[in-house]
């Protein structure tokens, strides 16, 4: 236990020393985040400290547009999303964005939707968000883009 607290430190103090303009959210994730609040339920699920999160979406005026804040203290990213599950949300109406592998595997491991936002094209990913992928999702459209999407995801990986 004290070798992942002492981790936990770490990782919080190392977030806290970046640069303010590296803690900016990329061109095109709150228009993304506002477009997905219009129709859907958003929820902020990540594995960074409850206040870190708060503050620094709070910062950027993110926090209008979710519904929930799920951090480390509320259990893994695949707890975090089986919870929500449980609450009645339909898993072909669940999409899980991230960037990271353990991001799609908590997805996978819930049968939920993934979209990928990848490393050195996220402003791209985050317009494609909304232009594309939300509606995919509305439409009941999403299993066959999500599939190409998941392959870009792991080419990008490689890179």
């Amino acid at each position: 236990l004290q070798k992942a607290l002492a981790w936990s430190d770490a990782v919080n103090n190392a977030v806290q020393a970046l640069p303010q303009e590296m803690k900016a959210p990329f061109p095109g994730a709150k228009e993304a985040l506002a477009a997905a609040h219009t129709f859907a339920d958003v929820a902020v699920v990540s594995s960074a400290n409850r206040e870190a999160v708060e503050r620094e979406w709070g910062k950027f005026d993110l926090l209008g547009y979710t519904d929930a804040v799920l951090t480390q203290d509320a259990g893994s990213k695949a707890d975090c999303i089986a919870r929500m599950l449980e609450q009645g949300f339909d898993p072909k109406k669940v999409l899980m964005i991230g960037d990271a592998p353990g991001d799609s595997k908590a997805a996978q491991k819930n049968g939920v939707y993934f979209y990928p936002i990848l490393v050195n094209h996220e402003q791209e990913s985050w317009r494609e968000a909304s232009s594309v992928a939300f509606e995919k999702l509305k439409t009941g459209a999403y299993d066959a883009y999500g599939e190409e999407k998941y392959r870009a995801f792991l080419q990008n990986l490689e890179q």
